[in-house]
């Protein structure tokens, strides 16, 4: 993940933890793990920065998690499916 500061720095880190409103992150080439919170709205750095977060999609890709064409469409399930009668209603 990249965090995003308000003064244009970015960091890159990998998520630890979201529990309710912190967020534990190792940050790379950092020893101690950073914490964030999310106050009124938005995420804010043990600084008391404004930061926002960046997933970028080849990390998922590389790991597997999404693949790489279009995600394959589902089937049509219509009320046959679930041994419903259609109804037919006639507009005049």
């Amino acid at each position: 993940m990249l965090i995003r500061y308000s003064d244009g720095r970015i960091l890159a880190g990998i998520l630890l933890a979201l529990t309710g409103s912190i967020m534990r992150v190792a940050l790379k080439d950092e020893d101690d793990v950073a914490e964030y919170r999310l106050l009124n709205g938005r995420w804010i750095s043990e600084d008391c920065e404004p930061v926002t977060f960046e997933f970028p999609l080849a990390a998922f890709q590389a790991a597997g998690i999404i693949p790489e064409a279009q995600v394959p469409e589902l089937p049509v399930v219509g009320p046959e499916d679930a041994g419903i009668e259609p109804t037919v209603q006639h507009l005049n």
